[in-house]
């Protein structure tokens, strides 16, 4: 009898504070703790640039909350509203698992801690390079997957990758107006070291208070619009409707809500094209 394989997509989350999280697991909405319909699995290492054992210690769990220790609380980032976007658009394709892979850190900055030529590996924290750490997380994430699925029955294509990053970016001049030419040169480094060339990126524009926030967001939204294939820009969040925490957060204050952080997920989560019955013309 012919053995028919089944997919199961995988995803990378990769980001700074607001990819990584920081609501308390308590404020997620009931509707999100659970995903009936589709196994969903995460493999997660967060923040290892405040602590070191914010992860999963290699492997994939059911979706669910993240605990910090550098937090003292359980955390939760744009993941779980976007595995419910996700759910049903996989199910018409059939997929009845997928998997996340979730590296973010905080206070990070797109032109230092994630260039992929910084391979610095000590010192102060805002010099050093996480990119290498970065890569050997997915790929060996990736290589676990494989070698725990049942042979010739399972395949694992990389169907995407989620960027939530921008802020630490956003408080100078020089350093935002370089933002799409140093994510230009990520995402294709990226794509490299993952053997995946047309890899599809959806990336959200940051609510922050830097006073170059603007110049961010513009980059993110020229790659999405003509300067990166396969790249989406989901629509901005309204200030109306979702705002930052405030001072009483402590660790959070500033950060996305609840609400905002679930509502980027649900965007995200609907603007990534599926690479089977999907096909979204860049």
């Amino acid at each position: 009898m012919k053995i028919i394989p089944t997919i199961e997509p995988v995803f990378i989350l990769a980001g700074q504070s607001n990819m990584a999280g920081r609501c308390d697991a308590a404020e997620l909405p009931n509707h999100l703790k659970q995903i009936k319909s589709l196994d969903f699995q995460i493999c997660w290492d967060i923040d290892r640039n405040f602590v070191e054992d914010c992860n999963s210690d290699g492997k994939f769990l059911p979706l669910q909350p993240q605990t910090s220790t550098g937090l003292n609380m359980d955390i939760f980032g744009p993941e779980m509203a976007m595995a419910h976007s996700l759910a049903p658009r996989l199910e018409k394709l059939g997929v009845k698992r997928a998997h996340f892979i979730k590296f973010a850190l905080g206070s990070t900055n797109l032109h230092t801690n994630w260039n992929p030529s910084n391979t610095l590996t000590s010192g102060k924290m805002s010099n050093i390079g996480y990119y290498p750490q970065f890569q050997k997380f997915c790929k060996e994430s990736l290589e676990f997957l494989n070698t725990n699925a049942a042979p010739c029955s399972v395949i694992l294509p990389l169907w995407g990758m989620f960027w939530l990053q921008g802020e630490s970016d956003s408080s100078k001049a020089n350093t935002a107006n370089s933002y799409l030419s140093n994510f230009e040169k990520f995402i294709q480094t990226v794509r490299q070291d993952l053997k995946h060339p047309n890899l599809p990126v959806v990336v959200s524009p940051i609510i922050w208070k830097g006073k170059k926030v603007h110049l961010v967001n513009e980059a993110l939204q020229r790659a999405a619009d003509s300067e990166i294939q396969h790249c989406y820009c989901i629509e901005p969040l309204e200030k109306n409707k979702f705002s930052v925490q405030g001072k009483e957060a402590g660790v959070g204050a500033d950060h996305l809500t609840a609400a905002g952080l679930c509502e980027i997920g649900h965007r995200m989560g609907n603007a990534i094209p599926l690479s089977i019955g999907e096909n979204r013309a860049k």
